[in-house]
């Protein structure tokens, strides 16, 4: 039950990430770069980060869900 929590939370923040990566690529192209869209990007590279250390598993709480 547990690996299937990790998968689901794995699966929603890739998902988030992907969103996020896509919505700050049609800021950039529109070259609107408004403080909104900075801090979204921003924001993205956040997603990143923590994407990152869920699927690596840097988090406790994740490799507790992965025993």
């Amino acid at each position: 039950m547990r690996k299937i929590l990790f998968f689901l939370c794995c699966i929603a923040s890739v998902c988030a990430t992907v969103y996020m990566c896509y919505e700050s690529w049609l800021l950039i192209q529109q070259r609107d770069f408004t403080l909104h869209a900075i801090l979204f990007m921003l924001g993205t590279l956040g997603w990143l980060v923590i994407t990152f250390n869920i699927v690596t598993r840097q988090y406790r709480w994740a490799n507790y869900l992965c025993k």
